[in-house]
């Protein structure tokens, strides 16, 4: 399918040299399968985009409007997101290693089979997203909310969680030992949710509360 005229002209602006854009509206376009590489991108519009296997390595977007935008099969390795608005994206099957995602909004945002080595999330809401098999070892945790999140199989050996809440989330066969869950909403757990957080450390707080999940009277 041949790229639509605004595509175009983007494509052609950036055959010319041009890298930082800033203003643009392309919600719903069809961007898919063009190479982004080392472009900037602030306060611009792409809900409902279609970036299917497009470059967007090394690419830094901040306060950009995406809700909705198709990202799948994408290369985005070192790509930054900053105060972007990710709602329902779908990122399957891409390569986002060394990305960034920093005071984004990622509510429903899919990233089955991705790659994530050496990515980054800092201070975002990740509320209902899937984000399954993703390895958060040895990382401090600042401010994600993983609330009703699908985590099954994620590995958070050995984390740090500053500010964060897995409040609902979906945690099967995820590992927690020697993860620092003090600075975590738990939210109530079942007897064999709470199985899954063996090796953690909690607080006094969170394990009285924790037991009175399970329906014990804490004296």
């Amino acid at each position: 399918m041949p790229a639509d005229p605004p595509a175009t002209a983007l494509v052609d602006l950036i055959a010319q040299g041009q890298r930082s854009f800033s203003g643009l509206q392309l919600a719903g376009h069809d961007l898919s399968r063009l190479d982004f590489s080392g472009c900037t991108f602030a306060d611009c519009t792409l809900s409902d985009a279609d970036l299917r296997g497009s470059t967007l390595t090394d690419t830094r977007w901040t306060s950009c409007r995406m809700a909705g935008a198709k990202l799948m099969a994408i290369d985005g390795v070192d790509a930054q997101f900053h105060n972007c608005d990710l709602s329902n994206t779908d990122w399957t099957r891409s390569r986002l290693n060394g990305s960034t995602f920093s005071q984004s909004k990622l509510t429903g945002a899919n990233f089955a089979a991705s790659t994530f080595i050496g990515a980054d999330f800092r201070q975002c809401r990740l509320v209902s997203a899937l984000l399954p098999a993703i390895s958060f070892r040895r990382k401090t945790l600042d401010h994600l909310d993983f609330s009703d999140a699908e985590l099954t199989g994620c590995d958070f050996r050995e984390a740090i969680f500053d500010g964060c809440s897995l409040r609902g989330a979906s945690m099967r066969s995820c590992r927690f030992e020697g993860a620092d869950l003090r600075g975590c909403d738990l939210g109530p757990l079942k007897l064999n949710e709470a199985a899954i957080l063996k090796g953690a450390a909690i607080s006094k707080s969170q394990a009285t509360e924790l037991l009175r999940g399970l329906g014990l009277l804490v004296l």
